[in-house]
């Protein structure tokens, strides 16, 4: 009505056609621009899972009569084929019909749910309207911003970071990240090692995509170990990504440990030279400085990623050895050497 009153006037006033053109591309401008619909123009959905389409809308004027009536439209060149519509469910169209919904309806959004993502829906472009029946001059061009579809049979694969010191022994923190676009039935994330303090956090992106976050404490048992993370979606999908965790082994100094603090001359006692590492590759080799005399060497597992292996001397003292010390050395595999002493206390035999 509007238009056909500017022509009008244009035909009475001999107006320059180029400025009346102008004037009514301008309103036309000023109209869109009064409206913002934000949802991304393509988006992923895995075959068999969920798929939710971002969407939000606002406006500064021309505020619609109903803004909680959404519907979405399938894009075509004639018509408006129905995908969404809560009033008028029986006429959406059979492509669509049964597996749409508002996902988690709020004051401006628009945002749609496919409850199962087929074949059928790649490359469908849909856009939703807001308030479609109360249209007038000022109405939004909603079919202007739309959203195309693309399907895929394979999951995004999922991102690992390791974050702490990495030294065997020592707890690190890591995280599994899977992008995906079904917030309401989120994939399960589960790594291949033991872990604790584990947490699952759930987020919205800016590109319209999901992201979900398993966070958990890894505590280091080897200098050379594979963490894999799997993610398994609803539909059945699952993949797995991997890093390799190369950590540095470490070595606490030795300790020698006389069982008396005062050795009988001509007595045998047993004196232990004990090595605590990290990783198993490194067990050492001892050697003592009174080395005539018996020892023997055990090697166990002492807690987890700890390995302690401890050389026993059966050391019998004599009166001239007073003052001296008793040395243990420790030879690791890989180079490492490590030595301690004791001075010896030497109680003469009484006569």
């Amino acid at each position: 009505m509007l238009i056909s009153h500017i022509l009008q006037v244009y035909k009475m006033s001999g107006f320059s056609h180029f400025l009346l053109c102008f004037w009514i591309l301008g309103y036309m401008f000023c109209c869109s621009r009064a409206w913002h619909v934000k949802m991304p123009s393509n988006i992923k959905g895995l075959v068999d899972s969920c798929l939710v389409i971002p969407c939000s809308f606002d406006y500064y004027q021309y505020p619609p009569y109903r803004p909680d009536r959404v519907v979405w439209y399938q894009y075509v060149s004639r018509g408006y084929p129905l995908v969404y519509d809560r009033w008028y469910p029986e006429d959406v169209i059979n492509i669509f019909r049964g597996r749409t919904r508002l996902f988690s309806p709020a004051y401006k959004t628009c945002s749609l749910e496919i409850s199962r993502v087929k074949w059928s829906d790649h490359r469908q472009k849909i856009y939703p309207w807001v308030d479609p029946e109360n249209v007038g001059k000022s109405t939004y061009r909603f079919f202007d911003t739309t959203v195309t579809i693309e399907v895929v049979d394979r999951a995004e694969k999922p991102h690992i970071m390791i974050s702490g010191e990495r030294k065997v022994g020592q707890p690190v923190t890591v995280q599994c990240t899977v992008y995906h676009t079904c917030p309401t039935y989120p994939p399960t994330l589960s790594l291949n090692v033991r872990t604790q303090h584990s947490g699952i956090t759930h987020s919205s992106m800016s590109d319209g995509t999901s992201r979900t976050t398993l966070t958990t404490t890894l505590n280091i048992e080897r200098d050379l170990q594979t963490v894999e993370c799997m993610v398994r979606h609803i539909s059945g999908h699952s993949e797995t990504a991997s890093v390799t965790l190369i950590s540095e082994c470490s070595f606490l100094p030795l300790t020698i440990t006389p069982t008396t603090d005062e050795f009988l001359e001509g007595q045998p006692s047993k004196v232990t030279c004990t090595a605590v590492y990290t990783c198993p590759k490194h067990i050492p080799t001892f050697k003592w400085n009174y080395g005539s005399m018996p020892t023997s060497t055990d090697t166990r597992k002492s807690q987890s990623a700890q390995w302690k292996t401890v050389s026993t001397l059966t050391f019998t003292a004599s009166a001239s050895d007073h003052g001296r010390s008793l040395t243990c050395s420790a030879q690791f595999t890989g180079g490492q050497r490590q030595e301690e002493s004791i001075t010896l206390r030497v109680k003469k035999k009484t006569q």
